[in-house]
């Protein structure tokens, strides 16, 4: 082989060695685009299944607190109810109890 043909081979083996690089290069920014848009997309999906699991749970806590609520209200008109009705076995008692005290002062007077 001749000075010029070596020199021609290894001219030709730096400029394959260049588009090797060239490739690799691209391929790599490639690999660097698709890491980020998959990073990406993994934090969207976090962010989005985070508002969701929110969401959820703030709509569990509004159902117990309405049903807490419901049962409050009904043990408030429950026990509403049997003051009602106990006041209500006291008024007999109560006027005799203010007749008797009346007719005391008028007699107390006289």
């Amino acid at each position: 082989m001749t000075k010029a043909e070596i020199l021609l081979q290894v001219k030709k083996a730096e400029e394959d060695a260049k588009s090797i690089v060239s490739k690799g290069k691209e391929a790599n920014n490639t690999k660097i685009i698709q890491a980020r848009n998959q990073g990406r997309e993994i934090l969207e999906n976090a962010k989005r299944e985070s508002i969701e699991n929110a969401e959820q749970k703030i709509s569990q806590a509004k159902e117990q607190i309405r049903v807490q609520k419901e049962d409050m209200i009904k043990k408030g008109l429950a026990e509403a109810e049997a003051v009602k009705t106990k006041a209500s076995e006291n008024i007999p008692t109560s006027t005799e109890f203010l007749i008797d005290q009346f007719e005391r002062s008028i007699y107390a007077k006289s």
